[in-house]
């Protein structure tokens, strides 16, 4: 199994801070970097685990919906047809499964932190919210799995690793 890192993360903590927020239409131009950078990092490892000619699983740390989650409707409507594509390609032909792990900030706040990630800005109330919102720009994915925290969070990665996530054949995504 190969992890692919979280593409806002990977740029927030190299420089990119959320002050560049501020400036009128950022939100947009963030938005399109990240996919960039996420679709870069899935294609290469994809590429690579390929090329090795043998089955393998790509877990990705976010994906390419997430987004959406983060602006506004129309704007994220706008940023796809400028992209030339639409949710059902990006959301149900890129990958074989959905594995949402649900935030600590909902169901397990004692555990939620920002320490574990420079990146992370959000008090456990908007965390949850976002959560909600990042889950439900999922829904419609065919394989798409939730994992609250109704257990530890060995216990989650264990209902995890039990999941069927009717893979494809050849194994990417």
């Amino acid at each position: 199994m190969v992890n692919v890192s979280e593409a806002f993360t990977i740029l927030a903590s190299n420089g990119m801070s959320f002050d560049f927020f501020t400036t009128d239409g950022m939100d947009v131009i963030v938005q399109h970097t990240v996919m960039d950078t996420q679709m870069c990092l899935e294609d290469g490892v994809e590429r690579i685990l390929r090329a090795r000619g043998r089955p393998a699983v790509m877990m990705c740390d976010r994906g390419t919906m997430d987004g959406s989650a983060y602006m506004e409707r129309s704007k994220w409507e706008q940023l796809l047809k400028d992209r030339g594509t639409d949710e059902t390609e990006i959301r149900d032909n890129r990958y074989n499964a959905v594995f949402h792990m649900v935030s600590a900030a909902d169901g397990a706040e004692s555990h939620y932190t920002l320490e574990n990630n420079q990146a992370r800005t959000e008090d456990a109330d908007t965390a949850r919210i976002m959560d909600r919102k990042t889950q439900k720009a999922w829904v419609g994915h065919s394989h798409l799995h939730v994992f609250d925290n109704s257990t530890d969070f060995e216990g989650k990665m264990e209902r995890l690793s039990k999941s069927d996530a009717g893979p494809r054949a050849d194994g990417m995504k």
